[in-house]
């Protein structure tokens, strides 16, 4: 086995947070020499398709879910003798540690923390995820050989809930991704197209919170009334947002623009970016927005937004789920002349050429 192989392993290439990233560290890593095998359940809805280095080695199994890819599975360890998989999902994580233990074999395991754990877990809908996934999750995935968190807020949750993992985890930023950060190298830095909107992105779904930015929109209104809201995501809570819109009577003003793989002028034409999030792991919306230039306001939640943001350098870090304070700072936010070149200098730890170098030294040495 070469020394510098390697095999990512993520559900799909749909358009999530987790999938994007490991995208942009297959990517990163083939750039830097390694040997990459990315394998998928499966390619369908595969949003970040074109975003895979041709020279990463794209492998679907044809599963439509973890359940159904154990032989797949099985078959290409057997085949390639690997030795490491980085895992970009907690279920398919405690599948591999569930595999190697029963079937003895000889592979590393490295999952990846994908979110505040103490915050995430149990979550999900439907009685395979309730009764089986989620007490396997919390059962097994401590037995990872080796935990990479995107934060140190997050390795410390992971450690309260696991502290039988203490000297098996490490923090590595999340990558930005290649597109956004040679855009940002190859084009002005100075950004005067910027047009009169607050953008928020995410699925939209009871983590992220939106009716948040859409109660401290519904303030702000009343004193800037052309500003407009952009939610770009879709999801389950849709319709309950477009229907508080309307009770607010600002829905005139919001945009639901469902879920873009194109996200540049996005952020480039935006006058800041909004994360109402009740948790996450490490926002890569904010890090997006900061590369391109455009500053952020963030709810202070666990966990992420607080190692992101240089208070009134690159935006404005806020009192957790207080609408006032919310208001207050996109209020100050719309009224603040950000230095385009210092909100972008901030997001200088995510490049990938310095993520890629930490991810690097620890699958040779691990």
């Amino acid at each position: 086995m070469k020394d510098n192989k390697i095999t990512l392993f993520v559900s799909s290439l749909a358009g999530g947070g987790a999938e994007g990233v490991c995208v942009n560290v297959a990517n990163g890593l083939a750039q830097s020499g390694w040997d990459v095998d990315l394998i998928v359940l499966h390619l369908k809805n595969a949003a970040y398709l074109e975003r895979v280095n041709e020279n990463v080695n794209l492998i679907s199994l044809n599963a439509a879910n973890a359940r159904y890819a154990i032989i797949p599975l099985l078959k290409y360890i057997r085949k390639t003798k690997i030795e490491k998989l980085v895992v970009f999902k907690y279920e398919l994580a405690v599948l591999l540690i569930l595999l190697k233990s029963i079937l003895r074999l000889n592979i590393k395991v490295i999952a990846r923390n994908i979110n505040t754990f103490s915050q995430s877990s149990g979550q999900g809908k439907g009685l395979w995820r309730k009764y089986i996934a989620n007490p396997l999750i919390q059962h097994y995935f401590c037995k990872a050989d080796h935990v990479i968190n995107q934060c140190e807020a997050m390795q410390e949750d992971l450690l309260t809930t696991f502290p039988e993992l203490k000297g098996k985890t490490s923090v590595i930023l999340n990558p930005v991704a290649k597109h956004v950060e040679e855009y940002a190298e190859n084009h002005n830095k100075e950004n005067n197209n910027k047009q009169d909107y607050i953008l928020c992105v995410g699925r939209l779904e009871k983590q992220k919170a939106f009716h948040f930015a859409l109660e401290a929109f519904a303030q702000l209104n009343k004193s800037y009334p052309n500003l407009r809201l952009k939610i770009v995501g879709q999801g389950s809570l849709e319709n309950e947002l477009k229907s508080l819109a309307k009770q607010l009577k600002i829905s005139g003003n919001i945009d639901f623009e469902g879920f873009q793989s194109h996200m540049l002028d996005y952020y480039l034409n935006a006058k800041v970016t909004l994360l109402t999030s009740i948790y996450e792991g490490f926002p890569n919306v904010l890090v997006e927005s900061i590369t391109l230039g455009t500053p952020v306001v963030s709810f202070d939640c666990p966990s992420g937004p607080r190692e992101i943001i240089d208070q009134g350098i690159n935006g404005y870090l806020v009192e957790y789920q207080s609408i006032d304070s919310l208001v207050s700072y996109l209020d100050k936010s719309l009224n603040t002349q950000f230095d385009s070149k210092a909100v972008m200098e901030t997001a200088k730890k995510n490049k990938v050429s310095e993520v890629m170098k930490k991810y690097s030294k620890l699958l040779k040495n691990i």
